[in-house]
């Protein structure tokens, strides 16, 4: 993981808020009594969560950062939202306990922080996003007006830069608990929260600038009732075309007293009218909801109702087709036993950040019937009614990504495995390919509730200078199979390649599932031959050292202890180095250890390559203390070690890499090449897992084609067997034999084979 180092930005003279204490020992409890604040603060801190590794159902695991990547001090995360930038970029937004982060999540195998801000500390935060700003409140604004709503400029996010616009200014109390957004009509409602509890509405303008967001005009204020979260939309079409409704989780004194669902017509700020209000059976505390897509159903959470008034999670469905007209339709369970929180509808499915049960995906294309169809468990240590793990979730970027806000794990990036396209691979490139081109991939993309955008198929050439080259598909006739032609390519150049294609709804697939992050890989090149190889399938003379006093290497099967270490080898032979390689503690600990490898006969160069598996868990990603080291002796005494790579990022999967033997290479030519792997778990210690497996040196050779079309026999030179050829072809007919390309083939094309022929291969 790239984590780029955090600007935290200071708030006034004050500077950096950060509570003293463990786990907000300090700070006072405000809000709804009986809601997030009532959670064991920091239980989760000890917690073995498993990076990289949670437990999931039709969810992948991309990337992570955790809450003390933001380097603030700040013990708990709470709320998410996203913004998306004109240039497509998928720009992560979290709340913490003493900030806002920012995180660039394009890339989601390597999420990047572009800004962290601090804020008055609360244990709630929220942000929505209007335009190009963001709007974050908090219930840390400890009475001050002008702590109401800080804002955020994201107009400049392409290029990395976030810009702190500070605090909006008008009057009012400085505390809110959430704050809802309506694009369409340009107006923020802030809900919850101080001594202002009702839904209190500002209008920034549809486009959200900077300019007119600085100090955004009080509309109106409807405070008598306690809203705690809020959904409101601006219809069009229907009786209400044009009408702003609130759908409002709302109750009297802390919002648990009479609470319900209310419907608010609220187009008219100066004149916010009920229109329905709709009670449901075990009622605690009306908590959040969204609206299905076609505005016919609203799903709301009510977060105290498990462990009380019901056994499992329940999730509450109200029709909703006519907002005067409102009524409880039924409550629904997963059969789980967490506390609900945060969900929202994309599409046909709902994305619930179920706290302890983590994200719950429910499909509900029948909208009464839901059918749970993926999760993933942030939390895995238990799925009790505790207030901890997953507090929110993001579903609305157009990569189909989906992020999760935890209390303990901070940011978690994921790709649901629902509306997808599968790409698979039916036709693999080689491990070299022809520089002439003309190498062949078949896909097939096969549709598991989204279509194939038929004209989006392609296959990714990247060089080693980072160039990607798009080669567009073309249908065989067989459902769903594309056929991909390489082009000429320049020879001995390493490339990485993955296949990929878009839904009608916007979304791209790709194989591998993580690509560009992962890749497959070939050469071009006309023959290859190889100097060494090592599947780990037997000791070709390694030796094992270093002052670590737990974990040092070994040969054998991975045992797939679950604590972040390999499943399986790399190559599927069976065998790899791995550390330690005990079920329950396979890790690293007090230092290094390091496999040092026979001498290999590199005299000719060619391509190292490896595969290498580094990965952690219960911190998430490495510490700055931990890493795996590759270095290269080239003399068999191992007196002079280089480091050629250091790796720092935690992955839980195989990944590759080579390194390029040459004179103008990393390293020269050498008849004693030696190569050592050196993982390392220093003070202060977590839990890392490596290996090695999969050795290769190979030499490439590559020789360029005859583009002339005078080479006839087709065996890239130019020789009397080529005339002989093109008398064979002549005497033929053949179209080879036309060498001016008039379309005739006849005695002047003897004179043009001539001419090609003294030209030379070039």
């Amino acid at each position: 993981m790239r984590i780029r180092p955090v600007c935290v930005a200071a708030i006034g003279a004050a500077g950096l808020m950060v509570c003293a204490g463990s786990a907000f020992g300090n700070i006072a409890k405000v809000g709804h009594p009986g809601g997030e604040e009532e959670r064991l603060l920091g239980k989760g801190d000890s917690l073995d969560v498993r990076f990289g590794a949670f437990p999931a159902s039709n969810v992948t695991f991309l990337g992570q950062v955790t809450i003390a990547d933001f380097g603030t001090g700040a013990a708990d995360a709470n709320d998410c939202w996203g913004y998306v930038t004109p240039q497509g970029k998928e720009i992560a937004i979290i709340g913490l306990q003493n900030a806002t982060g920012f995180v660039d999540v394009t890339d989601p195998v390597n999420p990047v922080i572009i800004g962290t801000f601090s804020s008055p500390a609360s244990l709630w935060r929220d942000i929505k996003v209007i335009g190009t700003t963001a709007y974050a409140v908090t219930e840390g604004g400890q009475g001050d007006p002008a702590n109401h709503i800080q804002m955020f400029d994201l107009s400049d996010a392409d290029n990395g830069n976030i810009t702190n616009l500070g605090f909006a200014t008008f009057g009012g109390s400085g505390s809110s608990h959430n704050i809802v957004a309506n694009p369409d009509s340009g107006y923020i409602y802030r809900v919850g929260g101080g001594s202002d509890l009702g839904l209190r509405a500002y209008g920034v303008g549809v486009n959200g600038a900077p300019g007119s967001a600085t100090n955004p005009s009080q509309q109106a204020v409807q405070s008598n009732l306690y809203v705690h979260d809020a959904q409101v939309v601006t219809y069009d079409s229907g009786p209400y075309a044009g009408r702003e409704i609130a759908f409002l989780c709302s109750g009297f004194g802390n919002g648990s007293s009479n609470t319900r669902l209310r419907i608010y017509d609220v187009t008219d700020k100066n004149n916010m009218f009920e229109l329905d209000s709709v009670t449901y059976p075990g009622r605690r505390y009306s908590h959040q909801g969204w609206l299905s897509e076609d505005k016919k159903y609203f799903y709301m959470d009510d977060e105290l109702d498990e462990g009380d008034s019901v056994s499992t999670t329940t999730l509450h469905i109200f029709n909703v087709e006519d907002p005067a007209n409102a009524f409880y339709v039924k409550g629904w369970t997963n059969g789980n036993s967490s506390r609900d929180h945060n969900l929202y509808v994309k599409g046909n499915y709902i994305y619930a950040a179920n706290y302890r049960s983590g994200l719950r995906i429910h499909d509900i294309s029948d909208p009464e019937n839901p059918v749970e169809v993926a999760w993933i468990d942030t939390y895995p240590a238990d799925d009790g009614t505790g207030y901890d793990g997953a507090w929110s979730n993001y579903p609305f970027f157009p990569s189909g990504n989906v992020i999760i806000s935890d209390i303990q794990q901070g940011l978690v990036i994921v790709r649901p495995d629902v509306n997808v396209l599968n790409v698979s691979v039916d036709v693999s490139l080689p491990s070299t390919i022809d520089p002439a081109g003309g190498n062949i991939v078949l896909a097939t993309f096969t549709g598991q509730g989204a279509t194939l955008d038929p004209n989006s198929p392609r296959l990714e050439l990247r060089d080693s200078g980072g160039t990607v080259t798009a080669i567009a598909g073309v249908a065989t006739g067989v459902p769903g199979q594309y056929r991909f032609d390489t082009p000429a390519l320049p020879c001995l150049e390493p490339i990485d390649w993955w296949v990929q294609a878009d839904s009608l709804g916007g979304q791209t697939f790709t194989a591998p599932d993580l690509a560009p992050s992962v890749t497959f890989s070939t050469i071009v090149a006309t023959s290859v031959s190889t100097a060494f190889s090592d599947n780990a399938e037997t000791d070709l003379g390694y030796s094992v050292s270093g002052p670590a006093n737990d974990g040092q290497w070994t040969r054998g099967v991975p045992v797939n202890g679950g604590r972040g270490d390999p499943p399986t080898d790399a190559d599927g032979s069976g065998r790899a180095w791995l550390t330690d390689n005990v079920a329950g503690n396979s890790d690293v600990d007090g230092g290094e250890t390091i496999l040092t490898g026979p001498v290999i006969d590199a005299s000719a160069g060619g391509t190292l390559s490896y595969s290498y598996w580094l990965n952690d868990i219960a911190s998430g990603p490495l510490g700055s203390e931990d890493y795996l080291r590759v270095d290269i002796a080239t003399n068999a005494a191992g007196t002079n070690w280089q480091t050629v790579r250091t790796y720092s990022s935690a992955l839980n999967q195989w990944r590759t890499d080579s390194i390029d033997i040459s004179a103008s290479g990393e390293v020269s030519p050498t008849s004693t090449l030696r190569m050592r792997f050196v993982a390392a778990d220093n003070s202060p210690g977590g839990v890392v897992e490596a290996g090695i497996d999969a050795i290769d040196l190979s030499s490439y050779t590559c020789t360029n084609p005859c583009n002339n079309i005078a080479d006839v026999n087709g065996d890239g030179d130019l020789t009397s067997a080529d005339f002989s050829a093109w008398i064979a072809a002549f005497n033929a007919n053949d179209p080879a034999a036309d060498q001016n390309q008039d379309g005739n083939i006849d005695p002047t094309d003897f004179s043009a084979w001539i001419a090609n022929f003294n030209q030379g291969c070039g």
